[in-house]
């Protein structure tokens, strides 16, 4: 499949090529298109052998990503996430990777967006509405806006002294308030006004017919944090501040492969929980893979995950569990030791002194009482220190739980005795996650919007997986995996670029796609075959 500008055939490949690329060294979109045109590596990467074949304008990029783009909203889909998956199982097959052991990490990404303090950011919303308005209506609201539409957001800050900073924002609030109500009728369907209503419901609050300053506690991280950029969160992990989203990836780890391939990259809004990104992973790399065992860090412990690692049968091995440790001078749950009849329903527990007793249930729905002997416990060194100790005088000694401690113990128990050779399969993941960044400045994309990252991050993937490829093949070139490389770059992509090995095949994922959604947008699309280089391609549409 080919764009096709007048004359000028740009196949689906080299358009996605160019991006992985661009993502894969960290260039700007003017830097990508000067590549194309003048580096012969980066032609020859993508299919062409002289610098005169398959020029194109730097239009026909942006173009094609908005292609995507709409498709994303009309459909949910990311066309490019699903290619990313074609291929990447495609290598999986190729080269013969085990996919039973896999291991997920999660990392903020910065969105390229202006810090802004609370009251620039209201004061940039009045500009912009602002701006949104006809003539006459700017004429109608001029004396309620004339005060914040003096020269720059920045500019109104710089004028005020610290102490007058909450006094003016309390003031924006009935301003706010006023143009909510008095451009709903012509501006309702505008993102702008649509911004304003969110902003004055983030910031401020009506108490007896009169606008409130929310205080600043109480706004929300999923607040906006940039007019520029509204899907951005905010959120403080470590003592660190993070306006953007996060990345959430998942890659092999079997040992036994010659190399590890990243398998699925996510990004959210980054208020999302790593546990809420698993549990909608696991689902489709069950499809895709052989995953019986899944390695995480603490931060993908959740009541919510439990269930679904259970259905698909999946292992999790988490390095540390999240929350605070037992306390090491006490005894804790995670001391004794649990058993359950045919059905999994808790039977009996054992503590540390050898004591079985009996659990029965609860007077709620998962919680369990044990009622260990008297005597016994009274007679143990450690019953000042144990769980079933007596919280009240003239009370017998019983062991309260529920169905979360019951798992967390046996998390606990279970990562306690983790052979080393499973207890060190998790750690690499994070070179990884650094590798996917290293192309971009300190972990900041300079793009907006969660469609446009969550692209950058998965071009960054295939990148990353077509680097351990073509290094794994270079180091040992008498490998199978080596002789493989060879035999599918000449069968898929014919002559291809020794620095770049195999990401692309022919992404006939998108072929149908682009057709259905170019038909809306008035881009002429014949039938399509999958094509394998851009002067064998037939199929175009046009702009």
């Amino acid at each position: 499949m080919v764009l096709t500008l007048g004359t000028t055939l740009v196949p689906v490949n080299v358009l996605v090529g160019l991006e992985i690329l661009k993502a894969g060294f960290g260039w700007s979109d003017e830097e990508m298109y000067e590549q194309f045109l003048l580096n012969l590596q980066v032609r020859f990467a993508v299919g062409y052998e002289n610098l005169g074949d398959g020029y194109f304008g730097i239009r026909t990029v942006y173009n094609f990503r908005d292609s995507l783009s709409t498709h994303m909203q009309e459909t949910g889909e990311n066309l490019l996430d699903k290619a990313f998956e074609q291929v990447t199982d495609e290598q999986l097959r190729a080269f013969a990777i085990a996919t039973d052991k896999q291991r997920m990490d999660s990392t903020q990404i910065a969105s390229d967006i202006r810090k802004y303090s609370r009251l620039q950011l209201v004061v940039e919303v009045l500009q912009r509405v602002e701006r949104m308005l006809t003539p006459d209506d700017k004429i109608r609201h001029e004396e309620l806006l004339a005060p914040y539409c003096k020269g720059k957001s920045s500019h109104y800050i710089y004028r005020l002294q610290s102490n007058e900073y909450e006094s003016n924002l309390a003031a924006i609030g009935p301003v706010m308030y006023e143009l909510v109500n008095a451009l709903s009728t012509d501006y309702g369907d505008e993102p702008t006004y649509e911004m304003l209503v969110r902003v004055f419901g983030e910031h401020f609050i009506l108490e007896d017919e009169a606008v409130e300053l929310l205080p600043a506690e109480k706004v929300a991280a999923t607040s906006l944090q940039s007019p520029d950029d509204p899907e951005a969160t905010f959120r403080r992990k470590n003592g660190v501040s993070y306006q953007g989203y996060v990345a959430n990836i998942t890659e092999t780890c079997n040992p036994d492969n010659d190399f590890q391939l990243i398998t699925k990259s996510q990004t959210e809004s980054n208020v999302t929980d790593d546990a809420a990104m698993m549990v909608e992973a696991l689902p489709e790399l069950a499809e895709r893979t052989d995953i019986d065992t899944l390695c995480t860090d603490g931060g993908y412990n959740s009541p919510n995950a439990d269930p679904v690692l259970d259905e698909y049968g999946v292992d999790h091995i988490q390095t540390a569990i999240r929350g605070g440790k037992p306390d090491p001078n006490q005894v804790s749950v995670a001391d004794f030791t649990f058993a359950f009849n045919s059905e999994h329903e808790l039977i009996q527990a054992t503590c540390p002194q050898g004591q079985t007793f009996p659990i029965e249930l609860g007077r709620t729905e998962d919680r369990f009482i044990g009622r260990p002997d008297s005597d016994i416990c009274k007679a143990c060194l450690f019953f000042s220190r144990c769980p079933v100790r007596p919280k009240q005088q003239n009370c017998a000694p019983a062991l309260y739980l529920n169905q979360r401690q019951i798992l967390i113990a046996d998390k606990r128990q279970k990562l306690d005795a983790l052979p080393p050779h499973l207890r060190n399969l998790r750690p690499v993941v994070e070179s990884t996650v650094r590798s996917i960044k290293h192309p971009f400045r300190q972990g900041k994309i300079l793009l907006r919007g969660k469609f446009r990252i969550a692209s950058s991050i998965i071009a960054s993937a295939f990148m990353v997986n077509a680097r351990r490829i073509h290094r794994a093949a270079q180091s040992n070139p008498t490998t199978a995996a080596s002789a493989q490389i060879m035999t599918l770059s000449n069968s898929l992509f014919g002559t291809f670029s020794s620095f770049f090995a195999l990401p692309l095949t022919s992404f006939p994922y998108l072929v149908p796609h682009l057709c259905h959604f170019s038909c809306e947008h008035h881009l002429s699309l014949p039938t399509t075959s999958t094509t394998t280089r851009p002067d064998q391609a037939s199929s175009s549409f046009s702009y």
